[in-house]
């Protein structure tokens, strides 16, 4: 496991270092771990190239603070979808537990499904952005896990995100849309639970 340099001891070398984290983890999702290069960061966090040495002694180091900041970026999401779920009444929680659901697992509009899905798979090119992923696993799961528990349903984090994640994959493979297929499978599984 990488562990991260000590933090910039300046505020402006604090914010240098956060912007090539930033612009690390948008490459990382949109071009996957391969497109992380110090000439990469740097251009598109409007640095020097340099600095991203400066800062991290590997594209290694860089990399797994970018897989963190990602994951961060998911369970916080997850997160505020089990907060509303957790004001809901169970049947009120059990009738949009779909919608929930999708909202949890599933990136937001502004995230291209390919792209996302993509460097889900790529990732396993570069492992510490696999352990990045898989430490964040467990926070992901818990969330997810409480919008079950609050709807009353027996399925689990697991299942739910091998549904959500296999029938992305199946959309995206066969040209169909994303939130239609991983709802019908969420649809069938549930009736199934009930």
């Amino acid at each position: 496991m990488t562990k991260p340099l000590a933090k910039p001891k300046s505020l402006k070398a604090q914010i240098t270092r956060t912007s090539l984290v930033l612009a690390a983890a948008a490459l990382l999702r949109e071009r996957g771990p391969e497109a992380v290069t110090y000439r990469k960061v740097a251009e598109w966090a409007g640095a020097a190239s340099s600095s991203v040495g400066y800062y991290f002694d590997s594209v290694t180091d860089l990399l797994y603070e970018a897989g963190c900041y990602n994951i961060e970026l998911w369970i916080a999401r997850a997160e505020k979808v089990a907060q509303t779920a957790d004001a809901m009444g169970e049947s009120e929680c059990r009738e949009r537990v779909v919608d929930l659901l999708l909202e949890a697992c599933l990136p937001d509009d502004s995230v291209s499904m390919p792209a996302h899905y993509a460097q889900l798979i790529a990732s396993a090119e570069a492992p510490v952005v696999t352990e990045a992923y898989r430490k964040g696993r467990e926070a992901l799961d818990a969330a997810v896990n409480r919008i079950l528990v609050r709807a009353g349903l027996r399925l689990t984090p697991s299942v739910v995100v091998a549904l959500v994640d296999g029938g992305a994959v199946k959309a995206i493979s066969e040209g169909y849309e994303v939130r239609e297929i991983v709802r019908m499978l969420l649809e069938s599984a549930i009736a199934i639970d009930n």
